[in-house]
Parts: structure tokens; C-alpha cells; sequence
């Protein structure tokens, strides 16, 4: 018995070995999508974490701007009250009456009356409120 070998023959042992890396290709990229889930639930897992601390320094923020204001208004009251002790009861009212009748600003308010007067100079009277 002899065998021939033909053109057919080899082509058809060429198709069979490209569909035996098949199942190792499809291995590969079932691993690699895997691998991006992963990737993609650790970031939602990082910004949930980020727009947490975030929210937490607004809060923060917040809460010492409250702060500064309470302060800013309890030495305004001990200043009046220092001014009228010190100075008799006549001048004191005298003393009282030149100070304004305004508690003490929040340091924002002042900031942002700043930022007004340095962007429009020329008109401050109509434009920033003092």
C-alpha cells in the first residue's frame, strides 16, 4: 500500500491546526474582559470613595466658615463691650453709636466685597455694596 500526499492533504492539516489555537484565543480574551471588570468596578469603587471625602471637606468647610463668623462677632462684642466699660457711660454711647451697627461680617462676605473692589475699582458705591 502507498500513500500520496497531494496539495488537498496539506491544506487540510493547515485549517486543523489554526482551529487548535481557537480554544486558547477564546481562554485569552475571556481573561482579559474578566480582568477589565475588575478594573472598571475598582474605579466606580475609587471616584464613590473620592466624591465621599469630598463632600466631607465641603461639610468641614462649611463648619469653619461658621466658626470664623462666631469668632468674628464674639470679639466685636467684647471690643463694644470693652469700649463702653472703659469709657463711662456717657462716652460709651458715644463710643457705641460710632461703631457699626452691623454684627461682625463672615470672612466670606469680606472676601468676596475684596473681589469685587479689585475687579471693578472705578465704581465701587454702585457695584460692590460696603
Amino acid at each position: 500500500m502507498t500513500v500520496v500526499y497531494s496539495a488537498e492533504c496539506k491544506a487540510i492539516q493547515k485549517a486543523n491546526r489554526s482551529s487548535g489555537m481557537l480554544p486558547l484565543l477564546v481562554v485569552l480574551f475571556v481573561l482579559s474582559y474578566a480582568i477589565l471588570t475588575l478594573l472598571v468596578v475598582e474605579q466606580g469603587r475609587t471616584i464613590e470613595s473620592q466624591r465621599f471625602l469630598i463632600r466631607e471637606m465641603v461639610k468641614d468647610s462649611s463648619q469653619l466658615a461658621e466658626l470664623k463668623g462666631k469668632m468674628a462677632r464674639d470679639e466685636s462684642l467684647k471690643a463694644r463691650q470693652k469700649a463702653l466699660d472703659g469709657a463711662g457711660r456717657s462716652a460709651g454711647q458715644k463710643i457705641l453709636s460710632a461703631l457699626p451697627k452691623h454684627p461682625a461680617r463672615t470672612a466670606r462676605e469680606l472676601a468676596s466685597r475684596e473681589t469685587c473692589r479689585k475687579k471693578f475699582p472705578a465704581d465701587l458705591t454702585r457695584i460692590c455694596k460696603t
